[in-house]
């Protein structure tokens, strides 16, 4: 992906292209911005510019060994740095500090990124303030946050600030209908999603996944049906994370029927779902529910045990 392809984000592109053009980039930059708008993406192909062999008109090529290395994570020179768990820890901004240490390997331009750079701990932050300070040549440094004032003041002054807009509703709708959905659908998960592609993929995700979950729990639902919904879960979800996100949707609804089976509709998580939920709770005793949620739970800990992962959704579509 090229500084062409991406969406929403012209008045930045122009503005760097500018800079660059006239010999005037910075050492440092902060990029600020909600998430999901295209900040890191932003980074990465501005890394790819800016080492790219073979440019066209002021873009990436995309299929250089500088371009091709960038896309798969494996240049050596630009490095990016995210939280390890919560945060980003001192011992990884002093591996950072110690390759900046030495020449670049390959790259014409060295790129660091710092993506949720709010996420360092206070000795990490201070600790990379010394990098500020004291760039090393033929060096940017970007630093990746959704407010700047989450960082420490010094961090933020020696830094020149990038702001990224959300992104206008029609693109992202643009974007939902190319992957296949209808302009109401498109519509109603472009509003929800703030400005922000990455919130709109993630409800899209969500509802792919409500719709399987849903699928597992009618009855009436052939077997065929059941199998392909394992299937593309299984395709999909190769990370266990993913997969357990899947879990979580599913053991919501059935929650939701249980409260539903109570009576009780005020603390429901899929407010939007509950009449299609009360038909479905009608057809499945307490017990019935209760026990999907017993298979749920043994199916999280048969995946972290290494089970096939096929197998045991297999059988908690199936039960």
């Amino acid at each position: 992906m090229a500084f062409k392809d991406i969406l929403g984000q012209d008045q930045v592109i122009t503005w760097f292209k500018r800079a660059m053009a006239q010999g005037r980039l910075a050492s440092s930059y902060l990029f600020v911005g909600s998430e999901g708008i295209g900040k890191k993406l932003f980074a990465l192909n501005l890394a790819k510019v800016l080492n790219c062999l073979t440019l066209k008109d002021g873009d990436a090529c995309e299929i250089c060994a500088s371009c091709k290395k960038i896309n798969a994570d494996t240049h050596p020179d630009v490095l990016v740095v995210t939280p390890e768990g919560q945060t980003i820890k001192i011992e990884q901004i002093r591996r950072i500090q110690h390759t900046l240490s030495f020449k670049p390997a390959f790259a014409k331009k060295r790129m660091v990124i710092i993506d949720n750079a709010e996420a360092m701990t206070p000795d990490a932050a201070n600790a990379f303030l010394k990098t500020l300070e004291e760039p090393p040549l033929n060096t940017t440094l970007i630093l990746i946050a959704q407010d700047k004032n989450q960082l420490l003041p010094t961090i933020v002054s020696r830094c020149q600030i990038v702001r990224f807009r959300p992104l206008p509703l029609k693109i992202i709708q643009k974007v939902l209908k190319k992957k296949g959905l209808k302009e109401d659908e498109a519509t109603r998960i472009a509003s929800l999603a703030e400005g922000s592609l990455g919130k709109a993929m993630q409800l899209l995700e969500k509802q792919e996944e409500l719709k399987i979950a849903l699928l597992w729990i009618r009855s009436g639902v052939s077997v065929r049906e059941l199998l392909a919904s394992v299937e593309e879960l299984a395709k999909n979800y190769q990370d266990q994370r993913q997969l357990f996100s899947f879990f979580d949707i599913y053991q919501g609804l059935l929650r939701d029927m249980l409260f539903l089976k109570k009576g009780i509709d005020e603390i429901l998580i899929n407010q939007d779902l509950a009449t299609e939920l009360k038909t479905l709770a009608e057809s499945l005793s307490i017990e019935k529910i209760q026990k999907k949620i017993e298979l749920l739970q043994e199916a999280k800990k048969l995946i972290r045990q290494n089970v096939q992962k096929r197998l045991v959704l297999e059988h908690l579509a199936l039960s």
